[in-house]
């Protein structure tokens, strides 16, 4: 048994060398649809890489200027208004710093996933309940 086993395991492995016959999603002989595809694809790629190279610059932007901020906070003989000044602009950057990591339109799918299975929770719930109080 084992030996035929040997031979089987021979008989069907690949041979170095032998070309492989399964072609690529996108061969010469794809459609130019699939090309197209591909194309649009690539270019909504291109754009999504783009607004995160830019949101993240604009983020390194104003942890830049949140350090400098905090280093005139540090140094000595400010007047009070120059303070006040100070924390306000450090508050208004930190603000846009946490508004920019929070996104409503991110929520927006679990929100409505939590609704309709809460609701499918409680109307089960109820059911079970008419069942095993009858």
């Amino acid at each position: 048994m084992n030996r035929r086993l040997r031979r089987l395991g021979r008989r069907h492995k690949p041979r170095i060398g032998a070309r492989s016959s399964t072609l690529g999603a996108f061969s010469p002989s794809s459609s130019d649809q699939d090309w197209q595809t591909f194309d649009a694809d690539l270019t909504q790629l291109e754009t999504s890489v783009a607004v995160l190279r830019q949101r993240f610059e604009q983020q390194r932007a104003l942890l830049q200027q949140q350090r400098q901020i905090e280093q005139q906070l540090q140094m000595p003989g400010l007047s009070a208004q120059e303070l006040g000044n100070l924390q306000h602009r450090l508050e208004v950057l930190e603000l846009q710093l946490e508004s920019q990591l929070f996104d409503w339109q991110a929520l927006q799918e679990p929100f409505w996933q939590a609704v309709r299975f809460g609701g499918v929770g409680i109307i089960v719930g109820w059911i079970l309940k008419a069942i095993a109080g009858a």
